[in-house]
């Protein structure tokens, strides 16, 4: 009897130590998830947010490095999925120099077509998820440029990746479907050059790099990176 007492005890205490281990180990996780900054906090505020890219392997050498100014910041209610999601208007600006300011040169190489010529930039609507503590998913569209745009930026690590696709330029006949099987973009009829997707300048960028937040009034991106700012017309 007291063999079956005692083999009880230690079941029963056994099990109260895992549950408590559980709730231990569960409890610092959930404040972690609540813990982090909201996205206007990282980028809010008068901040402006620089990104670089320029030592991704994919960037082709080219000065891939822009400013985004995200000008408002709206709360809007959770869907059910990851963290608190933002919505608001953003501008960001191009590597055009501004010491000396050069015109722009349809002609010239795509490095000289990103850093010559007036300030240029966009305009546009965006929306930020929080994923994780100070990390979030962003994306916008770009109308006039015809560029999606997708970053994850983690702020604890100051690092971020992104996946840009640009404007097809490679006209779509009417019967296309793409949820057709005879009527996708194999289908040699249609596309008798094969799948504008497929092919290797098919607009399409996948890019990691750095990030880095300061005060608008400091000047950073004018003074020390000798860019110009966009401003978007009224």
């Amino acid at each position: 009897m007291f063999r079956r007492l005692t083999t009880h005890f230690f079941i029963i205490t056994s099990r109260l130590f895992i549950t408590c281990g559980l709730i231990l180990a569960v409890a610092p996780k959930a404040e972690a998830q609540e813990g982090g900054d909201t996205f206007e906090a990282h980028v809010g505020h008068g901040k402006v947010n620089i990104v670089d890219f320029r030592r991704s392997p994919n960037s082709g050498g080219l000065p891939l490095v822009f400013r985004i100014e995200y000008k408002t910041f709206e709360s809007v209610p959770s869907d059910g999925f990851f963290g608190r999601i933002t919505r608001g208007k953003m501008t960001f600006s191009l590597p055009r120099q501004n010491n000396p300011e050069m015109a722009y040169d349809k002609t010239a190489s795509i490095a000289a077509r990103l850093t010559q010529g007036p300030a240029f930039g966009d305009a546009v609507d965006y929306q930020a998820r929080e994923l994780a503590p100070n990390v979030f998913e962003v994306h916008w569209k770009e109308p006039r440029g015809g560029d999606t745009v997708t970053h994850v930026e983690d702020f604890n690590r100051q690092e971020l990746c992104t996946n840009i696709t640009s404007i097809n330029r490679v006209p779509i006949p009417a019967a296309f479907d793409s949820l057709d099987l005879d009527n996708r973009l194999d289908n040699p009829k249609l596309f008798p050059n094969g799948s504008p997707v497929a092919k290797g300048d098919f607009a399409f960028f996948s890019l990691c790099g750095t990030m880095s937040q300061s005060l608008a009034s400091e000047k950073v991106w004018e003074n020390q990176m000798h860019m110009l700012v966009y401003e978007s017309p009224q």
